[in-house]
């Protein structure tokens, strides 16, 4: 209910009149909004966001309801970056099960002990003698590049007899610099399903992830994002995938 008074202008030589007006309004309120609203502000002043949002999470009707409402409850949980992780499917704990159950099992068979003395036969042994070969083939190419401390020629070698792991150990050895232009050299010839990821990964390059990978493959590319980016970049990389989402 709302009141008013109007003043009419007199007529010249007339008292003034004033006139009062009465106005009814119906306002239609919601008690469950309200309920809501109030629960919220006591939420914000105890500072309860988990509980308020596990609360959300379980009264959630829908699985889009509930995945809404666990995102946002990770933001005020610690290390929320590993939550989010394991929101996305990926589990540290189930993956090392998974990971040593390949490892370990062949065919249905545990292999351990069979690998682990397999890996110390191989090992060079440090008795008896071994020749240094300096002939004109390949092998001999790289004894002589070795002997002389020229790794650069060593690992070129040895990349061109496509012996990868050859010459990623020997750039390690020759310092980060050999080594870096060794990774190039190797991605650049390596053509498996993996290595655009494993390029991605090894050179930093987290931008190329998020604005190359299928997009079916969202999730994968945010859990590539969650785990190396740094916090001065992980929000601009999470907003170019969001906007190539936004725009599919």
């Amino acid at each position: 209910v709302t009141f008013e008074n109007v003043k009419v202008q007199p007529q010249q030589g007339a008292e003034q009149q004033q006139q009062h007006h009465v106005f009814i309004s119906q306002v239609v309120t919601e008690k469950e909004f309200l309920s809501r609203s109030d629960q919220l502000q006591q939420v914000v002043q105890s500072q309860g966001f988990t509980n308020y949002c596990q609360k959300k999470v379980d009264a959630s009707q829908t699985e889009f309801e509930k995945n809404v409402w666990s995102f946002l409850k990770v933001n005020f949980e610690e290390d929320s970056r590993g939550k989010y992780l394991e929101l996305l499917g990926y589990k540290k704990e189930d993956l090392g099960k998974k990971i040593a159950l390949a490892l370990n099992k062949v065919d249905g068979s545990d292999v351990r002990i069979k690998e682990e003395k397999q890996e110390f036969d191989l090992l060079p042994s440090a008795g008896g003698t071994f020749n240094i070969s300096v002939s004109g083939d390949i092998d001999g190419l790289i004894t002589r590049a070795l002997l002389t401390g020229d790794f650069e020629s060593a690992v070129d070698l040895c990349l061109h007899d496509n012996r990868m792991a050859d010459a990623i150990i020997l750039a390690i050895a020759g310092g980060q610099e050999l080594l870096a232009r060794t990774q190039k050299k190797y991605f650049a010839k390596s053509q498996s399903k993996i290595t655009r990821l494993i390029t991605a990964v090894v050179m930093k390059n987290w931008k190329e992830i998020v604005e190359s990978c299928d997009l079916k493959n969202w999730r994968e590319a945010l859990a590539a994002v969650l785990t190396y980016a740094k916090p001065d970049e992980f929000s601009a990389l999470c907003d170019l995938l969001g906007a190539r989402l936004e725009s599919e």
